[in-house]
Order: structure tokens, then sequence, then C-alpha cells
């Protein structure tokens, strides 16, 4: 994951697509065996350093130890991010779009179809809001998000 944030912080520091407003992340893990709460809040933690305003309010659907995950984060300011985790067969691999009021920034591993290139994302130990992500997960309800 390192990067990739390393790589949209570079756009996002030339001010290629001015503050970024809306993040869609789709990120696809092959492991039967991994609890897919920690991967979700990685990319809570990379939306986190985005997007210029604290989260607001989480809202979390899904099962950590089942198939799929999806978080929508609302932010002070306005902005959104929908972000989704979801188990697979194939390959590990991250999909992502970043708006700004000025551009928008695309991310995709594999590459494509026709590009050999892509490293898939690496996950750390790092994650914010987990605490918040597993309320909202067993709830099924908004949680606002203090501090």
């Amino acid at each position: 994951m390192e990067l990739i944030k390393k790589s949209v912080d570079s756009v996002i520091e030339k001010d290629r697509i001015g503050s970024p407003v809306f993040l869609r992340c789709v990120l696809h893990i092959v492991n039967e065996t991994m609890n897919l709460l920690h991967p979700a809040a990685e990319i809570v933690s990379l939306s986190n350093g985005w997007i210029p305003s604290k989260p607001q309010c989480v809202y979390a659907q899904g099962d950590a130890d089942a198939t799929q995950i999806t978080v929508m984060v609302q932010y002070d300011g306005g902005q959104m991010a929908v972000l989704s985790v979801n188990r697979v067969d194939s390959e590990t691999a991250i999909d992502l779009m970043l708006v700004g009021n000025k551009g928008v920034i695309y991310y995709e591993t594999p590459i494509g179809r026709h590009y050999m290139g892509g490293t898939p994302p690496e996950f750390t130990s790092s994650g914010e809001l987990s605490d918040v992500l597993a309320e909202a997960l067993s709830t099924g309800q908004p949680i606002s998000v203090e501090g």
C-alpha cells in the first residue's frame, strides 16, 4: 500500500487534481483466511490521508470473515469515500479513482490486460478507525467519528 500512497501523494502534491473530494476504491484480496477488517482499515487510512477533512461518519456493510465489506466515509468538509474490500480467487489487485476539484487520478493493478507491469498492494500493520469499522459492521448503522 505504501507504493500506492507515494504515487498518489506525488500527484496531489503537484496540485494536478486540486483538492480531493471523492474516493472510490475497490480492493480484491486473494486470501481465504484473512479477516477483511484489517485491509478495510488500511484503505480508510489511505482515504483519510488524501481527503483534506476529518472523518465525520462511517457506514459499513458486509462480514469481515465472509467475502466482502463496503465502507462509506463522510468527511467534515462534505467529501466522501466509498471503499470496498472483496475476497477473490484470481489475484490481489486494487482499482482506485480519486476525484479532485480540478481533475481525477486513476490507479489500477494489474495495469490492464495489455500490460505486464503493476505491483499488487501489500498490507502493513497500519490502519485507521478499526474499532469504528467493527462497530459499523456489527450494528449495520452509521457511526459518528469523534475527535
